[in-house]
């Protein structure tokens, strides 16, 4: 039971966060089908945010007031003034769109942060266009941010599977992390006490990251499906408003949990 509070309160965690941001997307732009774009402005906005450097150097992100800001998405500021203005792109279907946009001059106070992908392919183009201007990426995948604008509903069912995948993916890999922590720091504690040797230490380790990898990735997926299901349930009953955000932002969490702790559980007892 101990070791699956671990990664009830992983995925918890990470699925909670998730929920945070498509709360805030959902109040800012509504069920909009570019959600996506939405997304990957407040993920840049509370990296910025999250930074220990820019905590402790007072540097502040926040979202532009309009939804629709043709230049500037997010102000970054330190002590009152402005640093930075930020363009977030994520329009890896609309390059040549993004380009023009670019060459007209429309983002020359902004500094153009893409997703991953945009990023890769705006630098070749402009490139190939002879474009100065300075792009530089977020680190975020356009994958990640359409798959939660997935599990936020605004995409119906389609896409789905993909967005299932995706959260596995990113999910299982902190899940291990997780999993592998607990176990080393279990084992070193065990080495000390000598009730395990250190190849049964080792068998552990290998064993909760497995188990926290399953565990993070099957929750993630399940909750991705599970969002967009009960978003799209909502909407075939006319339930808007107040209570079907809440319903659509509380029940992936709910599903993350009760499903990764049904995973690790099976789990453990096949080992234990």
């Amino acid at each position: 039971m101990k070791k699956s509070k671990k990664h009830i309160a992983h995925n918890v965690a990470r699925n909670g966060y998730e929920a945070k941001v498509i709360n805030e997307s959902l109040q800012r732009a509504g069920r909009n089908p570019q959600l996506k774009g939405i997304i990957h402005e407040v993920l840049i906005k509370d990296s910025i945010n999250a930074n220990p450097v820019n905590i402790a150097n007072g540097v502040k992100a926040t979202l532009t007031k309009s939804t629709n800001a043709k230049t500037v998405d997010i102000v970054v500021k330190q002590g009152g003034k402005i640093a930075q203005r930020i363009q977030a792109k994520d329009t890896v279907a609309s390059i040549s769109k993004t380009v023009n946009q670019i060459k007209s001059g429309q983002y020359n106070s902004a500094q153009i942060v893409g997703s991953k992908e945009t990023f890769t392919k705006l630098t070749e183009k402009a490139a190939k266009e002879g474009i100065k201007k300075t792009i530089k990426s977020s680190g975020i995948s356009s994958n990640t941010t359409q798959a939660l604008a997935v599990k936020a509903g605004v995409t119906g069912m389609n896409g789905v599977s993909k967005a299932c995948m995706t959260a596995a993916k990113g999910s299982a890999a902190t899940g291990a992390i997780v999993g592998t922590g607990f176990a080393v720091f279990q084992g070193i504690q065990d080495l000390y006490n000598d009730e395990k040797d250190v190849g049964e230490v080792l068998l552990d380790v290998g064993k909760e990251a497995a188990g926290g990898a399953l565990s993070a990735a099957g929750a993630s997926a399940a909750a991705t499906a599970g969002g967009a299901a009960v978003a799209c349930g909502l909407a075939s009953a006319g339930i808007v408003g107040t209570t079907a955000l809440v319903a659509t932002v509380a029940a992936p969490v709910a599903i993350a949990v009760g499903v990764g702790w049904t995973i690790k559980t099976i789990w453990d007892s096949i080992f234990d």
